[in-house]
């Protein structure tokens, strides 16, 4: 079984709403979490990504850039626990 890839988006509370309802029409691509993190001021979303999927979930975000205030996206290269996403 290949670990999902733990992703870290740098957005706003009212942001991730509209990010999670994009990301969830592309069926199995991406699981985006209300688990946040806060580095330096700014809040980062965790976003679990499907194995093999990273580079259509990173076109995806990139295309998001245009609508939606994404800054910074960070692969967790550490995550241990990115086999269960809930």
């Amino acid at each position: 079984m290949h670990a999902a890839t733990v992703y870290w988006i740098e957005t706003t509370e009212e942001e991730i709403h509209f990010i999670d309802a994009i990301v969830s029409a592309y069926d199995g691509v991406a699981n985006v979490r209300r688990d946040y993190r806060v580095r330096n001021g700014r809040m980062y979303f965790k976003v679990y990504v499907g194995p093999g999927l990273e580079d259509e979930f990173e076109d995806l975000i990139e295309r998001l850039r245009g609508r939606a205030k994404i800054g910074d996206v960070v692969k967790d290269e550490n995550a241990a626990d990115a086999a269960a996403p809930g």
